[in-house]
């Protein structure tokens, strides 16, 4: 039995050239046998670093939290680092879908933005439940919005499961199910993953670089490239160049197609499209 631990996150405003708003959900892969001691692991780091019993760690903290007030610029970012390091340590895989907005939705039958990112991610979990020859549970976040909201959420879930899409069988994920972030320490590194791996696609440039060259490693990967396993950013065609600026990727497959990377004519030929230079991770 596998378990990935899942969250959303959103970018109104990217700050990559000719990026356009996009939400994001990403989820860490981790076995059963293993979600006990990664939680108690998570649970001793917040501990020595002062975090108040109960409290949960976050990309981006809210105002009035103990996180938001007390771990600043290289604090925080040494917290996110030892927290990367602790899911390396405990085998974690990463899988984050991002989704343009605006574009065309990967399935017609997607109400908006968000159903069709969640259905690419239940794919790509369906995907990796089924390399390792197991069934596995999805453990979401749970959404804003109240009960009703949630209970839609989970309805849309178990339709995409039980049908299954134009490409995935679905027969490898065994249910989705929503937990509250604050009580599952496991949750809260999903939220950073996504929060970093987010704010990377969207340009960030002096925060997120660092933390995301940790969790490059753990992306999953298939045939030699992550781009499109392990980070899914759709539209693939008009975004694929990133794959190669952002992962290393130096071939996109689509179909029966191999495109070497970066491909002439599209987005982000010549480079990334950043702001400013990343800076080179001291990590």
């Amino acid at each position: 039995m596998q378990f990935i631990f899942a969250d959303d996150s959103r970018q109104l405003h990217p700050s990559r050239r000719d990026m356009r708003p996009f939400v994001a959900i990403g989820g860490v892969h981790v076995a059963a046998n293993v979600v006990r001691p990664l939680s108690a692991a998570l649970d001793r780091l917040c501990v020595e670093r002062g975090f108040p019993l109960g409290e949960e760690f976050k990309w981006s903290p809210r105002r009035n939290t103990w996180m938001h007030s007390n771990l600043h610029d290289d604090d925080r970012r040494d917290f996110f680092s030892t927290v990367m390091t602790t899911a390396a340590a405990h085998a974690v895989k990463v899988t984050v879908v991002v989704l343009d907005a605006f574009s065309r939705h990967a399935y017609r039958q997607s109400a908006g933005p968000e159903h069709d990112a969640t259905t690419l991610f239940l794919e790509r979990a369906d995907n990796a439940f089924r390399s390792a020859s197991v069934c596995g549970v999805v453990v979401i976040d749970r959404p804003g919005g109240g009960r009703p909201a949630e209970d839609r959420f989970l309805s849309d879930c178990m339709a995409t499961i039980t049908t299954g899409t134009d490409y995935v069988d679905m027969e490898n994920v065994a249910a989705v199910v929503t937990a509250t972030s604050h009580q599952a320490r496991v949750l809260q590194l999903a939220d950073v993953v996504t929060g970093c791996v987010g704010a990377r696609v969207a340009g960030e440039h002096t925060f997120s670089p660092p933390i995301f060259e940790m969790v490059k490693p753990l992306f999953r990967r298939d045939a030699g490239r992550t781009g499109g396993v392990g980070l899914k950013i759709h539209p693939d065609l008009r975004y694929l160049n990133l794959y190669h600026w952002l992962v290393g990727d130096d071939v996109f497959l689509k179909g029966w197609g191999a495109y070497p990377l970066p491909r002439e004519g599209k987005l982000y030929f010549a480079d990334a499209g950043e702001a400013a230079p990343a800076p080179v991770s001291p990590l």
